[in-house]
């Protein structure tokens, strides 16, 4: 029996005082109708329905019921609604994972701006290491992973949302003492701030220069590779908003511009399916324009990365 299904035709057969109007309300047979009636009674013990041949009234039992139907079924459609308007509807919360490299910086702007865009909206942010299954942040009840590959798995719907451009930097003593590189291939003999578990460094024409190691500096923070570049460690590749400040300043200056590095794509991940809910839907595409208006834009300071600059310069003085 199935309860919701007897528990309208119940109310029908109440609202109607009649099997036959209950029965072509709901598109059945009359002889349905009394069916799921009977049901009823025969689960709760109890006469719901007084039948004579003129009238169909509610016994007491059935008066209670009758309020007990009306409530449940107006809350399911109440909870109903609600699910509706959560697909339909930019509010609620997004959760979102992201790896540090990008996290740090541009993730944490794009995120603050979409909650700004969008106040109904609440945004967790989580900032850490992704792992190489590219189900495991659903199954951690994540909404969105930003990632850097391109996972083909028929479990996640994956969209590229922009992409990281990375400039080769060093300090203007670093290269008095030691000189600046003719070619890539010459970086192998110099100094490179590196991150954590790197061992060579990728260029767009798929050339690879592999890294003296152990580092004489790595870290997995880019902000952290900056610093030592700019105090004069050796040579890092950086994201170049990370970079511009101190390339600007003159505390950084840019080797090898005439070779291109190989930009790091940047990919939003979500579930699949036609019902993804408009909320996760805005966000990939508010990612998409936020990422291309921050490359084309002129000045691209501001936000996390000046913060992290000033408190850098307010820890020299």
């Amino acid at each position: 029996m199935d309860r919701l299904v007897t528990m309208t035709t119940f109310m029908k057969v109440v609202d109607h005082s009649s099997f036959t109007a209950a029965a072509e309300e709901l598109g059945i047979s009359r002889a349905l109708v009394s069916r799921h009636i009977s049901d009823l009674e025969e689960h709760f013990g109890v006469r719901l329905l007084n039948r004579t041949t003129r009238s169909v009234t509610p016994s007491e039992a059935g008066l209670r019921y009758y309020a007990v139907c009306k409530r449940v079924l107006a809350e399911l459609r109440e909870g109903e609604n609600e699910i509706i308007a959560i697909k339909d509807k930019v509010e609620g919360n997004i959760s979102i994972v992201c790896p540090k490299w990008v996290g740090n910086f541009d993730m944490s702007d794009a995120a603050v701006d979409f909650c700004r865009e969008y106040p109904d909206i609440t945004i967790q942010l989580h900032i850490g290491e992704i792992s190489l299954n590219p189900n495991e942040f659903l199954n951690r009840g994540f909404d969105v992973c930003i990632q850097p590959r391109r996972v083909r798995d028929s479990d996640v719907i994956v969209k590229k949302i922009g992409g990281i451009d990375y400039v080769l930097v060093t300090s203007p003593d670093y290269l008095e003492a030691r000189g600046e590189p003719v070619d890539a291939a010459a970086l192998a003999g110099h100094d490179c701030l590196t991150k954590l578990g790197e061992t060579h460094w990728t260029f767009d024409d798929g050339s690879r220069v592999p890294l003296k190691l152990p580092s004489r500096f790595s870290s997995n923070s880019y902000f952290t590779l900056c610093t030592g570049a700019t105090r004069g460690l050796g040579i890092a590749m950086l994201p170049r908003r990370v970079a511009e400040h101190d390339l600007r300043q003159g505390s950084l200056r840019q080797i090898l511009p005439s070779i291109a590095i190989e930009e790091a794509p940047l990919y939003a991940a979500y579930a699949p399916g036609g019902n993804v809910p408009k909320k996760v839907r805005t966000l990939i595409a508010f990612l998409g324009t936020w990422f291309r208006n921050r490359a084309n834009a002129v000045e691209r300071s501001g936000g996390t990365i000046q913060i992290y600059h000033d408190a850098r310069k307010m820890a020299a003085e």
